[in-house]
């Protein structure tokens, strides 16, 4: 049969026959567009790389097809497996039609166009990771020989923005002013704000871990992606805080305040029925409100660790970088540096140094 033989006028459009060549048939809009599935169709038979359209699997199919070959892996975890599941999710719930888009109509055209802007609207290396698992599922499409190429490997990646600044500078004012706008949250900020603690840690904080007579929090635990308890981000992050002595003050009177229905796994901040709370909801529910109601454009929980380290950096000249690097639970000083090196590039501090280089020095 002719090629001219293989498009036909039909009531709802044009239909491309290519059941010559193991296709199917298949209706489009517009003659032209038929026109080019069907050269495409019969070169790509020509080439040896001929994929019938008809019977191309849609990407949600793909998809849990994807999520069985990770988890039976050998190297497989259920933390990966776990990982690729969110974020397949969250690109189906952000990308309009991808889910029943057939595999092999996800160009470079359109990863960059349509998947590329939707996924990376947080801190450049979560839209890397789901990158990575999109890049990840087109491989195992290829294999399947349902994507004749993987796409994402000619995608031109957003570069991450740079922050000739660092990390935002939030005042003590700025702080002071959030807290008192934070109501029922006020005492988790504060918590934060003072310790330099990650989010998940807080969490995890339990009333054993604090020396509230030493005033010291020992930090052993993180709060999991799976609303579970377990180990540290790191080694470096097992470590011994020391509290100041307002916060103790503070911490002191809320243990003796905190309702008996919050009490059941001993958590400092735990949920109203004691549970492990999830912090994306400190910000949503007390930060960002105490923000607004405070006149200050609302930050993230993490702003608030910057703001214990700046707070370290500026007001003691006496705390070594090492010093501050334990305490911020860092895995080497060299890491410090490099997040916080415009702070440690103070002048003041530069002039303590020199003042100290100068009694060492007596001649």
């Amino acid at each position: 049969m002719k090629k001219s033989d293989k498009i036909t006028k039909v009531k709802k459009g044009w239909a491309v026959d290519t059941r010559s060549i193991g296709g199917g048939r298949e209706i489009v809009g517009s003659r032209d567009e038929a026109l080019d599935v069907r050269d495409q169709a019969f070169a790509d038979h020509q080439n040896g790389e001929y994929i019938p359209r008809t019977k191309n699997p849609r990407v949600c199919d793909v998809a849990e097809g994807f999520i069985n070959y990770v988890r039976a892996k050998r190297d497989a975890t259920e933390d990966k497996t776990r990982t690729h599941r969110r974020n397949l999710q969250f690109i189906f719930d952000n990308v309009s039609g991808l889910r029943q888009r057939k595999v092999m109509d996800v160009t470079v055209a359109y990863i960059e166009t349509e998947i590329i802007p939707a996924i990376f609207v947080q801190a450049h290396s979560t839209g890397l990771n789901r990158f990575n698992t999109l890049r990840q599922l087109l491989k195992y499409a290829v294999k399947n020989n349902w994507a004749r190429t993987n796409p994402c490997r000619d995608v031109d990646l957003p570069k991450p923005e740079i922050e000739h600044d660092g990390p935002p500078r939030i005042s003590q004012q700025d702080i002071e002013a959030i807290i008192a706008n934070a109501g029922e949250f006020a005492l988790r900020i504060k918590f934060a704000a003072k310790t330099g603690v990650r989010a998940g840690e807080q969490a995890a904080c339990g009333w054993d871990d604090l020396d509230l007579d030493g005033g010291v929090y020992h930090v052993t635990q993180a709060r999991k992606r799976t609303g579970g308890l377990g180990s540290v981000k790191t080694k470096a992050g097992v470590r011994s805080i020391q509290l100041e002595h307002r916060l103790v003050q503070d911490l002191k009177e809320w243990k003796l305040a905190q309702p008996l229905k919050q009490r059941s796994r001993g958590l400092v901040f735990p949920t109203s029925t004691g549970n492990v709370a999830d912090p994306s909801n400190w910000r949503k529910r007390g930060l960002h409100p105490a923000c607004v109601a405070a006149g200050i454009e609302p930050i993230r929980w993490h702003d608030l660790r910057h703001f214990y380290a700046s707070a370290l950096l500026f007001g003691s000249h006496k705390l070594t970088d090492a010093q501050i690097t334990q305490f911020l639970g860092h895995t080497s000083i060299d890491f410090t540096r490099k997040i916080y090196a415009h702070w440690m590039k103070d002048p003041r501090r530069d002039k303590t140094v020199r003042d100290e280089i100068d009694s060492v020095f007596g001649f």
